[in-house]
């Protein structure tokens, strides 16, 4: 089994990813831990556990008692807490926070929880794991087989739109960003990976985002100037996603219900051979493949299980 620690729970990540956790057949929660909700019982703070969970949040969490923890707490809270923090060896952290999500890549500590790109360091290396920022991630899964086939050459223009859950209603700030500052972060999280996976890429990427009712969904319409024909691209998506588990491409009209509850991203590809522009559509759970869904991903990775051990959830259906 693996034992695992949660810091902080004080936000929607954290509330899934315990439900996710506490019903995973090779996870123990030991213990989760933020000072300021100590002494509750975690299934008054998490809705949906109720009968499934014991634990009280505790004020500190051993670290020797577990082999992961994941950081669940605003981006200022994670940086403080691995500057504070005596990490045994063998201990690996999955930080949630996106506080770590532009410092990766060659010589560099961290790990990007994005098994699409990353699935061999995730299996072999990752001690430190950072998951990527919901919009960022599903933009990436939008463009990733182009830019590893070297094909971004023009411009991207990425439309979001996203559930409430995510940004900081208007006026206020959310991670200590206001939604302009979010959706702006999040762009320079796509310019970067970008430019890791396409070392010749070097074109503007402009982000921008609306907001959705839907609480769980994240839509994400990539749209740039392509001169290879759809059926060439089409082929080059199968091929890529064929050997990954939670990512489809589809030939219909992405549907809410198809991803809501799942750790599903879903793909759809329209290429106007007149203009030459290409759009891609990808669409997923904000709160699963977009956050708590995906850093599970990981986990099961970097232990060595199969990816989909504890993340065959059910869609809607309505």
């Amino acid at each position: 089994m693996i034992k695992v620690g949660i810091i902080g729970c004080d936000h929607h990540r954290a509330a899934e990813l315990v439900r996710l956790l506490i019903n995973h057949s090779d996870v123990e929660l030991r213990w989760v831990m933020d000072a300021g909700k100590a002494g509750q019982r975690l299934d008054v703070l998490v809705n949906g556990i109720v009968g499934e969970c014991d634990l009280v949040v505790e004020p500190e969490g051993p670290l020797g008692d577990v082999d992961v923890v994941y950081l669940c707490g605003g981006r200022a809270d994670a940086v403080k807490q691995m500057s504070e923090m005596v990490l045994p060896d063998d201990l690996r952290v999955i930080d949630l926070s996106g506080s770590h999500n532009r410092d990766h890549g060659p010589d560099k500590p961290w790990a990007y929880g994005m098994s699409e790109m990353q699935r061999r360091v995730l299996v072999h290396e990752a001690r430190l794991v950072t998951v990527p920022g919901n919009a960022a991630a599903a933009s990436l899964l939008a463009v990733l087989p182009m830019a590893r086939n070297l094909m971004l050459n023009s411009p991207i223009i990425l439309h979001v739109a996203i559930g409430q859950s995510t940004l900081p209603p208007e006026g206020h700030t959310l991670d200590g960003m206001t939604a302009e500052q979010w959706a702006l972060d999040q762009q320079q999280e796509v310019e970067y990976v970008l430019r890791q996976c396409q070392n010749s890429f070097c074109q503007p990427v402009s982000l921008s985002v609306t907001r959705l009712a839907e609480r769980r969904t994240l839509a994400v319409a990539a749209q740039f100037k392509c001169g290879v024909a759809a059926e060439m691209i089409a082929q080059l998506y199968e091929q890529y996603y064929d050997d990954h588990n939670f990512v489809f491409i589809v030939n219909r009209p992405l549907v809410t219900a198809d991803i809501e509850n799942t750790n599903k991203c879903l793909i759809r590809l329209d290429k106007d051979e007149s203009s030459g522009l290409l759009t891609i559509h990808a669409v997923m759970d904000v709160l699963l493949k977009g956050c708590a869904g995906n850093a599970v991903h990981a986990m099961n990775l970097m232990f060595g299980l199969h990816e989909r051990v504890g993340l065959t959830l059910k869609g809607t259906g309505c």
